[in-house]
């Protein structure tokens, strides 16, 4: 009898389990449509609710706009209709749990306009609340040539394709954006490739609404290579690892297509620093030159996603209980261990007479501080110069490049002329 019991209890957690509903919230959306009828002014008007709610991406369905016809016909949601045009393949449907339809009216000949009111079913998101952050689409990042020499030649598509999952790694650790995994369209893709035809902010605008963004960030890389030809000696050309980097980039404001932000980032880094890092990971150039990217590519997302991120949200202070003990926002995606934050404090705030627009004026640099631990979304520092007592929750921090003695970036002995007080023969 236990055994038979057993089965049974299994049998209905098993049919439960392929009827279980993944955690959602209901959300409200009025939207308007347009059909040359009114049944399908209130189909094309759900799906619009749908596209602004929750994204185009879940609802391109082919089948989504006849269900959604024969659903407002029927009032029962039905299959295998062909009522209307298909739109592109993709993997789920938005959940409809009801609408009131608010109007209706023939606007022009054979043309309905329809006013809807509808209940959506929402992913919630599980763990911490992100809802009020903004949301950003990592566009695919545009390489200008076909190939790059680090270490070894690399592919234009691979270094942009690497770079581009490195900054959505770096957004996403950074913990100020919600960052959406969106694909742009295959003709978009082509278009980008083309380093002649990139597309304007306007059109980047018009895609990152359909794919239902906040921010746009787009980059265009012009230069991604290690060293530059130097001199000659007996007759060779020497060539040194310095990275040599440069990226384009404009961060896009969804709803008014103005550019947010834009820039050129440029590596700083050292060829000494450069070689530090290797060694950090256990990297041989000369040996493992196809392991290169493992360190060079975290770097320029992070620096550059960093960059980037500062206009909106520049790095503050949490607390300062003591000099070994100051937390800071954006840690992990943001900075590395060992990197320097200098401390401002913002001044009073001026108008432009030109532009009308408020500047707030920040001070020289109070502090510094170095990042000694990484945690998810802050960063543990101790204080290097400067006084405790000017690093504040009002304070901004500016990162900046790791000053490194050059023994300790090369490892290499120190000669007799190289000491503080060298030798005198």
């Amino acid at each position: 009898m236990r055994s038979i019991m057993r089965v049974l209890l299994v049998s209905m957690l098993s049919v439960l389990s392929l009827t279980a509903w993944g955690k959602t919230v209901e959300v409200s959306q009025k939207a308007t449509g347009f059909g040359d009828s009114p049944d399908a002014a209130v189909t094309n008007a759900l799906i619009e609710a749908s596209r602004q709610s929750l994204g185009v991406s879940v609802l391109l369905d082919p089948n989504f706009r006849s269900e959604t016809f024969e659903w407002v016909v029927t009032e029962n949601l039905a299959t295998g209709a062909t009522s209307s045009k298909p739109e592109a393949q993709a993997k789920t449907l938005a959940n409809v749990s009801g609408y009131t339809v608010l109007s209706t009216k023939e606007v022009k000949e054979k043309l309905w306009q329809a006013e809807v009111e509808v209940r959506l079913l929402k992913p919630a998101s599980i763990g911490p609340d992100k809802s009020n952050l903004p949301s950003i689409v990592v566009a695919p990042v545009r390489a200008y040539d076909g190939s790059y020499d680090i270490a070894e030649t690399v592919s234009g598509r691979d270094i942009a394709n690497n770079l581009h999952k490195q900054l959505v790694i770096s957004l996403t650790q950074g913990g100020r954006f919600r960052v959406l995994d969106r694909q742009y369209p295959k003709e978009v893709n082509a278009e980008l490739a083309n380093a002649a035809a990139g597309l304007s902010p306007f059109e980047h605008a018009k895609l990152g609404q359909k794919l239902g963004a906040d921010l746009v960030l787009t980059t265009d890389v012009e230069k991604f290579q290690l060293g530059r030809e130097g001199n000659t000696f007996y007759g060779a050309k020497l060539q040194s690892t310095e990275p040599f980097i440069r990226i384009h980039y404009q961060l896009i404001n969804v709803a008014s297509s103005e550019i947010v932000s834009a820039g050129t980032w440029k590596d700083q880094q050292s060829q000494n620093e450069f070689r530090v890092r290797l060694r950090a990971e256990g990297i041989e150039l000369a040996r493992e030159p196809d392991r290169v990217g493992e360190v060079l590519y975290p770097y320029v997302a992070r620096q550059l996603s960093g960059e980037v991120v500062d206009v909106l949200y520049p790095m503050r202070v949490l607390s300062a209980a003591a000099p070994d003990a100051i937390y800071v926002t954006q840690g992990a995606g943001r900075v590395e261990i060992g990197d320097l934050l200098s401390v401002h404090v913002p001044q009073q705030e001026v108008i432009d007479p030109d532009s009308g627009i408020a500047l707030r004026l920040e001070s020289d640099s109070l502090a510094t501080l170095r990042v000694t631990s990484l945690g998810a979304g802050y960063a543990l520092t101790e204080l290097l110069t400067g006084e405790l007592s000017s690093v504040t929750a009002a304070a901004l921090l500016r990162h900046e490049a790791s000053p490194m003695a050059l023994d300790e970036k090369t490892g290499k002995p120190m000669t007799s002329g190289s000491s503080e007080a060298p030798i005198k023969w």
